[in-house]
């Protein structure tokens, strides 16, 4: 209760600073969040938004797998191999010096206005989030319980299904909560450079064409996505994998 409690005070706090700072700004410039909501109604109703929503949230599922797939890989790597921390380390910390819209820049001068480009550039910029996260939640687990795994002379997939896997659940739930968040920038900024079509693309365009309202109106759909996308289907999945969640248990291995 005391949870539903704090985040209602926030999003009252939240609705009382915008109208704060509408009220500042001209209406044209900046709407009350009454009129912002009616207006992102509308272009549900007028049914502009989904195509739109469609690529955004396409891009953003592909490229949000792809970062998570690449950097589990390269983290339980660099977790339990001395060799591959080494080999890997300058490029995972490379690119996260590398920032966001330059990714996007460089996909898209790679691939054009496909949808390729935010895809790819999404999976470049959350690779090496999950990677450290994912590392440094290897490093954790008790030494003796992989030495002990490979008594038993698993395979290294049997491994990370028993040991790896279980024993890191808390860093793989904040490597997706980091991956999710960096996927839905790197597509919208990256739909600005590359594509004729999704979210970010239809928020630029109306700011280029000064039309400040429908710029608001687009970024509070967005907005209610990733809200509906965090506490409709993550954090249902959250309590889910916490609930049966096991400690590695070695009786279970032959």
């Amino acid at each position: 209760m005391d949870g539903w409690i704090a985040r209602a005070f926030g999003i009252v706090l939240f609705f009382a600073a915008w109208t704060a700072l509408a009220s500042v700004f001209p209406e044209e410039l900046m709407p009350y969040p009454q009129q912002a909501l009616a207006n992102a109604w509308a272009l549900v109703e007028s049914g502009q938004v989904w195509p739109h929503l469609a690529a955004t949230m396409a891009a953003m599922f592909w490229g949000f797998i792809g970062g998570m797939l690449l950097g589990i890989q390269m983290g339980v790597l660099m977790g339990i191999d001395d060799y591959q921390r080494k080999f890997l380390t300058p490029h995972v910390m490379l690119s996260l010096s590398i920032p966001h819209i330059s990714w996007g820049i460089t996909a898209t001068l790679v691939f054009g206005f496909d949808i390729l480009a935010p895809i790819v550039a999404t999976i470049l910029v959350v690779f090496p989030f999950v990677a450290v996260t994912v590392w440094k939640g290897v490093e954790d687990i008790d030494g003796d319980l992989v030495e002990m795994s490979k008594s038993f002379d698993l395979s290294f997939y049997r491994m990370i299904r028993r040991v790896i896997l279980p024993n890191t659940a808390p860093s793989l739930l904040s490597a997706s909560r980091l991956a999710l968040a960096m996927s839905w920038k790197t597509v919208t900024i990256t739909e600005v450079f590359a594509a004729g079509t999704g979210m970010g693309y239809k928020i630029f365009s109306a700011y280029e064409l000064i039309e400040f309202e429908a710029a608001w109106a687009w970024a509070v759909v967005f907005m209610a996505v990733i809200l509906i996308v965090e506490y409709g289907i993550f954090k249902p999945v959250q309590r889910k994998v916490f609930e049966y969640r096991q400690d590695a248990d070695f009786t279970m291995l032959n």
